[in-house]
């Protein structure tokens, strides 16, 4: 398939001298960390493996929004570093949860390691990496209200998602309420089977 970003060598763009983009990884499971490490390792020219202190560009699985509940994303946000989700094809609400946390943009574990380099260099440089399919776009729903949704999909009550958001009662309420407005449904059962027929995951068993 063909790698889901694809542009001109944004080191070029910048006007300066090539010089390897450092890149860090945070992967949930081995099999990813090892896999994103390899497909780097291609391309020694222009990207080189360091420590997540150390990065100019920072790929988190978005496995960790299941797994720690994105616990681990917010100091990377803070930090220097630009942010890109690796998506897991099969969880866009994962990926649109690390969105809604912070994370600059997101490029598919489906990805090239052309693709993903890419990817890379073109945050480095500032660019939009994401791609335009993103969960909810056709209808208009932000990134926080597809994490709400997402949540909602899941099972978890209002209070839950206040809680797992860090946000009052009330701004998950505002949050529905928008979100309802928007893909045309007035109940928490219509809303959950519109999001299960749109791409979001269903409740986990």
């Amino acid at each position: 398939m063909p790698d889901p970003v694809r542009r001109p060598d944004s080191r070029q763009n910048r006007g300066v001298s090539p010089q390897p983009t450092r890149v860090g990884i945070v992967g949930h499971q081995e099999v990813m960390a090892k896999g994103l490490a390899a497909m780097l390792a291609e391309h020694p020219d222009r990207v080189r493996l360091v420590e997540v202190d150390h990065a100019d560009v920072v790929l988190y699985d978005v496995f960790g929004m299941h797994l720690v509940n994105g616990a681990d994303l917010p100091p990377l946000v803070q930090r220097r570093a630009v942010v890109l989700a690796v998506s897991r094809d099969l969880r866009p609400d994962l990926r649109a949860r690390a969105v809604a946390a912070g994370a600059h943009g997101w490029v598919s574990m489906s990805v090239r390691s052309l693709g993903l380099v890419q990817a890379v260099e073109d945050a480095a440089a500032g660019l939009e990496v994401s791609e335009q399919d993103r969960l909810g776009a056709d209808v208009g729903l932000t990134p926080r209200e597809v994490e709400v949704l997402a949540l909602i999909t899941q099972g978890m009550s209002n209070q839950d998602i206040a809680e797992r958001l860090y946000l009052s009662i009330n701004s998950v309420k505002t949050y529905i309420r928008s979100a309802y407005a928007k893909i045309e449904v007035t109940s928490r059962s219509r809303a959950v089977a519109w999001c299960l027929q749109n791409g979001f995951a269903p409740a986990d068993d």
